[in-house]
């Protein structure tokens, strides 16, 4: 099977390895590469895989699974497997796994935090959509209908199921007004429509104006550039004109906070993502926080989405209510320009490598 693979900036790359690239991981050396490994066994008869699926992946995107990220800490000087999102086809299922068969697509169901499958079994690594082929507690998987797309249902264990989970925690009602942030990103793009089906009127600030054609046809009232100074003093104003935004979806908080808890209105809601692109510590966030407080307004993070919020993004996308916007398509050798995509925080949608053809 093929497997890409990443190491420590200083680790020697493993026998076979095929396209090296040296990249900058948030201030961190990471070497990437494309590996040969034997494909995964699995007897299904076994007792230890008895509540196990056998899975190949058919495309993956990074989601939340980059070595050389704070949360994660070093990169290992072994080269490991990355990624956390994926769709997979079903090769085989153990003796008590009843829920899906052979040939079925998959998505995973991440969760944080990390939950045991089962009482018996360990805590799995999700860090491992790069590994082609791979076994998998079944808890873990989510079936999907036929007819989704791979490359647009690979972005929805991350960007969708958390869209989903901030908007229900931010309990937007028909009528809110909205304000997302960091819109272009996969995340940002899925609560700007999550929040338009739960009848809200939407806007969106981005860090350029990159996304504002694909924001518009998204149904996004006005979209904003945090870049042009002109554009963050409209948004100002339309906030004074609203008395304030009643809800902020705001997936890479410590980027955006102390713009965007300006423009919050009285008792509003604050939903912020998980952002490990990690501010300077010593930025001053007393006055942000204290504007918090000073219109009773609340705050809540939210890393990631239940089960439940992956599979209403499922039902959305397979319905043609959500679109899931792909920014670009990687496969084979193109493992460099992969990661390098990825990590680029003017693209608009997501970014997928394919094992195979779709």
């Amino acid at each position: 099977m093929n497997v890409l693979v990443a190491g420590g900036g200083s680790s020697t790359p493993p026998a076979g390895c095929e396209q090296v690239a040296d990249i900058e991981v948030r201030g961190e050396r990471v070497r990437f590469g494309l590996a040969k490994r034997p494909d995964t066994a699995f007897d299904r008869a076994a007792d230890h895989n008895r509540a196990y699926v056998l899975i190949r992946v058919r495309v993956f995107s990074l989601g939340e699974g980059l070595p050389g990220s704070p949360e994660s800490g070093p990169a290992a000087s072994r080269w490991v497997e990355f990624g956390s999102d994926f769709v997979a086809d079903v090769l085989a299922v153990g003796s008590a796994v009843t829920a899906l068969a052979p040939g079925d697509r998959v998505v995973p169901v991440l969760r944080w935090p990390p939950v045991r499958p089962d009482p018996v079994s360990a805590l799995e690594n999700p860090g491992r959509a790069s590994r082609q082929v791979q076994r998998v507690h079944h808890a873990r998987l989510l079936r999907l209908p036929s007819g989704l797309g791979d490359a647009e249902a690979a972005c929805l264990p991350t960007a969708g199921a958390t869209a989903y989970a901030m908007v229900r925690r931010a309990a937007v009602a028909p009528g809110d007004s909205v304000l997302v942030t960091a819109a272009g990103s996969a995340t940002s793009l899925a609560a700007v429509q999550a929040a338009r089906l739960a009848g809200a009127q939407v806007y969106a600030l981005s860090l350029s104006g990159a996304a504002a054609t694909v924001l518009e046809k998204l149904g996004v009232t006005r979209s904003f550039s945090s870049a042009e100074p002109e554009d963050l003093a409209e948004c100002a104003e339309l906030a004074r004109r609203l008395r304030g935004f009643d809800v902020i979806i705001d997936p890479l908080w410590r980027s955006n906070f102390r713009t965007a808890v300006k423009f919050l209105g009285f008792s509003g809601r604050y939903v912020a993502g998980h952002d490990p692109s990690g501010e300077d510590a010593a930025a001053d966030w007393v006055a942000a926080t204290a504007s918090l407080v000073a219109k009773n307004a609340s705050f809540a993070g939210q890393r990631l989405g239940t089960r439940d919020d992956l599979q209403a993004a499922v039902d959305d996308l397979t319905a043609g209510r959500l679109e899931m916007p792909v920014d670009a398509h990687f496969r084979g050798a193109d493992v460099g320009p992969f990661v390098l995509s990825s990590l680029d925080p003017h693209r608009t949608g997501g970014v997928i490598y394919a094992f195979t053809e779709e």
